[in-house]
């Protein structure tokens, strides 16, 4: 038995390459398809950049999407938000899952009658200036990184910024209180995400800590370590994730292991016509190709 799997992210609007994704589904007859995170386009009027990504939400993506219904009607479509898309837009997105597609962020839902899937679009604090999806990466700090997230915080996060809301953008300040009240490692904690850990796929934005996954352009790692801790605790199926577009070209390689978890990225540029997607079996992910459409 064979399940074909069709695995994208950081897409950003580029509509020629959802044209690319849709069209790559239909040829090989996928049987579950999953965007994971940054869908809408960030390249847009500052001053507008909420309303360009409604209007993304609200015309293009259903008419960019609509053939896979039409084409594969017995296929599943998965997708969630991630750090540049605006959590005030998330009404808007509501409206066609399910149906059009299925949101997955926060949500288990069956994939097989054997696996689950569940999203997660939450990424460590950054250096840039939306903070919709951001959070501390830890509440409690094992003793032996803590120097490491220390110096983590000390070189990435960057504490104030914005946050969407219907009528504009709010500014928000990450203060330290937060940290132990709210983190990835909290959210990744509750028993929606423990569940059945080995027959389930996890598609997370931010990659794990210290993989191939997590590599930008100087080789520093700047991936999770709640969700590098998670994996290594949890030992999970697979996990697909994003974030990081450059990580392929850095580090050589799309796939890590983290213990009997497969860790996989698809390492994709939203700038130009190309596309790299992810090509497995669900019953084989090992074996999964990266493919530039």
């Amino acid at each position: 038995m064979q399940h074909k799997v069709l695995y994208a992210s950081d897409i950003h609007g580029n509509e020629i390459q959802y044209q690319k994704l849709v069209d790559h589904a239909v040829k090989i007859s996928a049987n579950t398809i999953i965007i994971g995170g940054d869908i809408a386009p960030k390249r847009c009027l500052a001053d507008n950049y909420i309303g360009v990504q409604r209007q993304f939400f609200e015309h293009r993506l259903p008419k960019l999407l609509y053939p896979l219904k039409e084409k594969l009607p017995d296929s599943k479509l998965f997708l969630m938000m991630s750090n540049d898309d605006c959590k005030a837009n998330s009404d808007v997105l509501e409206k066609h899952s399910p149906g059009l597609y299925q949101l997955i962020h926060g949500e288990r839902i069956n994939l097989t009658k054997e696996f689950d899937i569940i999203g997660y679009s939450y990424v460590p604090i950054t250096p840039f200036g939306i903070k919709d999806w951001e959070k501390f990466d830890l509440s409690n700090v094992p003793p032996d990184l803590n120097e490491e997230y220390k110096n983590r915080k000390r070189i990435n996060y960057r504490l104030d910024g914005l946050k969407s809301t219907k009528s504009g953008w709010k500014e928000f300040q990450f203060l330290n209180n937060m940290e132990k009240q709210d983190s990835i490692q909290k959210d990744l904690s509750d028993k929606m995400f423990q569940k059945n850990p080995n027959k389930t796929v996890y598609v997370i934005h931010t990659p794990p800590n210290q993989t191939n996954l997590d590599q930008v352009l100087t080789k520093n790692h700047v991936g999770s370590i709640a969700v590098r801790l998670f994996i290594e605790d949890c030992q999970p199926y697979l996990t697909l994730h994003g974030h990081i577009h450059e990580t392929v070209d850095v580090s050589g390689n799309f796939k890590d292991n983290i213990g009997n978890t497969i860790c996989l990225t698809s390492g994709n540029h939203d700038t130009g016509n190309k596309l790299a997607v992810l090509v497995f079996d669900l019953y084989d992910p090992e074996h999964a190709n990266r493919i530039i459409l």
